[in-house]
């Protein structure tokens, strides 16, 4: 029980002892189960949402002195919360993509602006200034233009994610499938597998313009695959030929093959949706738009900032709004090809390396038999590739400790 010297505190429980028929100074048993959790003591005494919706629940001091209502903690530590949350990414400048790419941008702008201010402040007419600033309204406009460039290029870049997201769920299906229906020696079951984990790798380096550089488990050697073939389809076509083989030696029925084909099918399918992504860039002549409008609103922006405002409240305004404009065409520019090696592109590697731990605890777990060491298939980020691109730390998250 949580004792309290606030006068307030002891009228109000005097009330609701009255209301209940219990003795003063002690609470009602229903209330006692639903305010606290049992095995807490006072000092970590918990608010029930649930069954005390609007009522205020005290939070006892080691004295056991009620200090503060819970809502009021709650709402303290929301507000710091969103304070951080505003405040950290701007410590973290350094560790942004877009910044290490827009800073010199802006430091251009800078020395452009002042540049701007000294020929207005030796003879320029004051007139003409003026006029410039009729020129503002351009940004409006302009701003509808920007936002549907970086729509367009987080569509494309989303539809990415959603294909590899496929890629991860077909592959796991697949293997749960092949481990379930298919009875065939498990040295077979863990070489499909390999061909699964193998196409992940394959579609990577076949959208990123790159070729393996050792050979994937599974499928023939690298040395054996011409430079000009499609990569994908080669190991998709060894993973039909497994299947293939399986029907033909009476080892799987139609029915089954049945089941396991839309998922092999769906190699194929998101392999395409992945191209028709790296292939169809935004049009030319709309990013050249683009291009040339945020160049054109940079140059005429601080000819009207001067007009209206002195040097050292203009300067920051002209580089916060290139930073903005410069930095939006830059992500926009960098997320439309989602399939590269960038901080704002996919993490592919993270991907593939995650298709292959799920694959591999599927194909070298067994609930009725012990898997032979020789013959199970262990999880080996590289065995695929030569090597694996560190996972990117997300900066605007504080670590962990």
């Amino acid at each position: 029980m949580i004792e309290s010297n606030d006068p307030k505190t002891e009228e109000t429980s005097s009330d609701l002892n009255e209301t209940s028929g219990e003795e003063p100074n002690q609470l009602p048993e229903a209330a006692a189960w639903s305010d606290f959790d049992e095995g807490h003591s006072s000092e970590t005494a918990k608010f029930s949402p649930l069954e005390n919706c609007g009522r205020l629940a005290a939070v006892a001091g080691p004295s056991g002195r009620i200090t503060q209502t819970l809502p009021a903690l709650e709402a303290k530590q929301s507000l710091r919360e969103l304070v951080r949350l505003m405040v950290y990414p701007f410590t973290r400048m350094h560790q942004i993509p877009v910044f290490r790419r827009v800073w010199l941008y802006t430091a251009l702008m800078g020395i452009y602006t002042i540049w701007v201010h000294w020929i207005a402040g030796h003879g320029l007419s004051g007139q003409l200034l003026k006029e410039a600033g009729n020129a503002a309204f351009i940004g409006a406009v302009f701003g509808l233009l920007l936002v549907f460039r970086t729509n367009s290029a987080y569509d494309r870049w989303w539809e990415g994610r959603k294909q590899w997201g496929y890629l991860v769920n077909d592959s796991r299906n697949l293997a749960l499938k092949v481990k379930t229906y298919v009875q065939v020696p498990l040295k077979e079951k863990i070489l499909l597998g390999e061909q699964v984990v193998s196409f992940a790798f394959a579609l990577k380096h076949h959208l990123r313009d790159s070729r393996p550089r050792k050979n994937l488990p599974g499928v023939k050697p690298i040395s054996r695959i011409p430079q000009k073939h499609h990569l994908p389809q080669q190991v998709a076509l060894s993973i039909f030929e497994t299947i293939s083989s399986w029907r033909s030696r009476g080892l799987i029925n139609d029915m089954t093959l049945m089941i396991l084909d839309p998922h092999i099918k769906a190699f194929m399918d998101i392999c395409g949706a992945c191209e028709r992504i790296k292939s169809s860039p935004l049009a030319i002549s709309y990013r050249a738009l683009m291009r040339q409008g945020i160049a054109l609103n940079l140059l005429i922006m601080p000819w009207y900032i001067v007009a209206q405002i002195d040097l050292w409240a203009g300067l920051p305004l002209a580089m916060v709004a290139s930073y903005c404009l410069i930095g939006l065409e830059v992500i926009a520019e960098d997320i439309e090809e989602p399939f590269g090696t960038g901080g704002d592109d996919l993490p592919l590697d993270l991907i593939c390396t995650n298709i292959q731990k799920s694959v591999s605890e599927i194909m070298s777990t067994s609930n009725d038999e012990m898997v032979p060491q020789t013959e199970s298939m262990e999880f080996d980020p590289l065995r695929y590739t030569k090597s694996l691109k560190a996972v990117r730390v997300d900066p605007l998250k504080e670590e962990e400790d």
